[in-house]
């Protein structure tokens, strides 16, 4: 969903240019997507005309320590994130991003069981 994609790409301060070319949306699309975030609380404009995430967006995220790894999510199930555990009990020390904008798969574990076969 491109307001998860903006709200992700405003937790540093972005301008409207900044935010264009980074989700691919029209100035119209773009435009109104921002006024409704910030309607709604979660985005706040800068006085230098920046965009960035509130604290509502922050309260938004679960946090949740399981088989000793930590995860802070937002948008997916805690159904999925057991599974994402148990698939990741057994490694040693990582760090994994994983976000889910514009990739055109049907669940988050497809991505996650492609990063490992990267590895």
């Amino acid at each position: 969903m491109k307001r998860n994609l903006i709200l992700e790409h405003c937790k540093t301060p972005r301008s409207f240019t900044e935010l264009r070319k980074l989700t691919g949306m029209s100035d119209a699309g773009l435009s109104k997507a921002l006024n409704d975030l910030i309607k709604e609380g979660y985005l706040q404009k800068t006085s230098d005309g920046k965009y960035v995430i509130t604290d509502k967006v922050l309260q938004n995220y679960k946090e949740r320590m399981i088989n000793g790894i930590w995860f802070k999510y937002h948008g997916i199930s805690d159904e999925k994130i057991e599974k994402i555990a148990e698939l990741l009990k057994d490694e040693g020390e990582f760090y994994i991003v994983a976000s889910k904008g514009n990739i055109d798969t049907d669940d988050l574990t497809l991505l996650l069981q492609y990063l490992f076969l990267l590895t």
